[in-house]
């Protein structure tokens, strides 16, 4: 698991998430600083907040701790804070401690993140943390759109081809003409056999002439 030897503070769940809904940070996901449109949004909105802090702090990043093994702890969806760094060493096999903090951090960069701990976690402190991160891809689904039945289903039927539409109209038009056709054609037959049933019923019953019968 990726793991850090980490200068800064840490920063409550809590206070992120009011953060972020104060802020109106709609690319920002308060459960996953490390996310990098988090990220961005975030170092964008200190910088505008804080013009005076953030050109000490050139390489502030965020960290993450989190066990992807983890499945069953209150804490395995969400961990209760998140880590505001402005120096950050990842462990490879092993690190000399002692030589890493000997590099130290420079007076105007220790002012600068007390300072930024005091607008964003007052009360936490600010020291060296080892921070454990299992995943630092954790992935999530993208937000999409609803797709239409019917255009998802002419989408994967693909493009037409450019005769598709002329023998498509033919079909269409010799339906039509075929189906005109024998409805004329039952209309004229059913005219001749009324007028012929006519003519033969008077042919057999003739008029009586006058002063006959009936």
């Amino acid at each position: 698991m990726p793991t850090y030897l980490a200068h800064g503070f840490r920063w409550p769940r809590p206070l992120i998430r009011i953060h972020i809904i104060l802020q109106n940070l709609d690319d920002a996901a308060s459960e996953w600083l490390v996310a990098p449109p988090t990220t961005a949004a975030l170092l964008d909105n200190f910088r505008a907040l804080y013009p005076t802090i953030m050109p000490a702090l050139p390489g502030l990043r965020f960290l993450e701790q989190y066990d992807p093994l983890d499945e069953t702890s209150p804490t395995s969806k969400s961990q209760p804070f998140a880590y505001v760094c402005d120096v950050v060493h990842e462990v490879q096999l092993g690190v000399d401690v002692d030589e890493v903090r000997g590099q130290g951090v420079s007076n105007d960069a220790w002012g600068a993140m007390v300072e930024l701990r005091d607008k964003l976690a007052p009360g936490e402190k600010v020291a060296w943390f080892v921070v454990v991160c299992g995943d630092l891809e954790r992935w999530a689904p993208p937000v999409a759109a609803p797709v239409d039945a019917a255009a998802a289903a002419q989408w994967d039927a693909g493009p037409e081809a450019p005769g598709d539409e002329e023998q498509r109209q033919a079909s269409s038009s010799r339906g039509l003409k075929k189906w005109f056709g024998k409805s004329q054609l039952r209309k004229s037959k059913s005219s001749r056999d009324l007028t012929g049933g006519r003519d033969s019923r008077m042919s057999e019953n003739p008029p009586p002439l006058p002063g006959q019968a009936v």
